[in-house]
């Protein structure tokens, strides 16, 4: 006989990496864009990731560059180093709508293209990531008034953590269902 096929990884669709608790946490709202904290204690027989990945604490995010097309918007999600020491980030943000109290709103956002390659950060760099969002009113469940919401806020996991960032999103509705897919992400890149 052959050898055995590797078995089959199922990755997530946004949030924190597969086999992290998923409870969420309140998130308090920042005094700056330099958010943290909201994080989740990982789930029993996982192990935090090493080899010198990005820990949340010592990224900042930003959004930068949006420009609508068509019914979306699509901008970049700019993570810098604000730690003192270089790190690295690998493969594609969680990303979900948060509302005023810090609860999910709607679907988290599903992963874009390949996963890319390991972006290494020294101090003061930048990686980013290409956010595609689908207006309200363009897809089939959440075309009538009462299918949208106001939301306050981006969460933001970086790639391999379980805490988030916040990014404050002022006068901004999203679709409320979680079956409908509003984000997409791309991983991140130089």
């Amino acid at each position: 006989m052959g050898a055995k096929a590797p078995a089959k990884v199922i990755v997530p669709r946004g949030g924190p990496p597969a086999g992290w608790s998923a409870t969420p946490t309140p998130i308090r709202t920042p005094t700056t864009a330099t958010a943290t904290p909201a994080s989740t204690v990982p789930a029993a027989g996982v192990t935090p990731p090493a080899g010198g990945l990005c820990p949340t604490s010592q990224l900042a995010v930003r959004s930068a560059g949006g420009e609508g097309a068509a019914g979306s918007t699509y901008e970049n999600l700019v993570l810098t180093n604000i730690g003192t020491t270089s790190c690295a980030v690998r493969g594609f943000p969680g990303v979900s709508y948060l509302d005023a109290a810090g609860r999910q709103v709607g679907a988290a956002a599903v992963r874009s293209g390949p996963a890319g390659s390991t972006v290494r950060l020294a101090p003061g760099a930048l990686a980013t990531a290409t956010l595609r969002t689908v207006h309200p009113g363009i897809q089939e469940g959440c075309t009538e008034p009462g299918q949208s919401t106001p939301v306050a806020a981006l969460r933001i996991f970086p790639p391999a953590n379980t805490t988030a960032l916040r990014l404050t999103l002022p006068g901004v509705s999203a679709c409320s269902s979680p079956t409908v897919q509003q984000l997409s992400v791309a991983a991140f890149t130089r």
